[in-house]
């Protein structure tokens, strides 16, 4: 059986680990001061232009792929139906 002198030194164990933890920085902390706007910059060009061929594709899917496109959307249609 614990004691309770025990409990109380674990208790204050753990409190000193936070104490600690919170002294120390964390990782995104330390990564977002690394970041510098020029490379901020190229992620957010490079994020955008992925984008823009996602949305290409989607928007050439139904002329590409017709059957599967309106099978597609009688699936979605026939679940939202019966969702209720």
């Amino acid at each position: 059986m614990v004691t309770k002198a025990q409990l109380e030194a674990e208790v204050a164990d753990l409190r000193r680990q936070l104490a600690e933890q919170a002294k120390e920085p964390t990782p995104n902390e330390s990564q977002e001061a690394d970041v510098e706007p020029e490379g901020l910059a190229e992620n957010l060009e490079a994020w955008s232009a992925q984008l823009e061929d996602v949305m290409t594709e989607l928007e050439e899917f139904p002329h590409k792929k017709p059957i599967l496109f309106a099978l597609g959307i009688f699936a979605v249609g026939y679940l939202l139906g019966r969702s209720r």
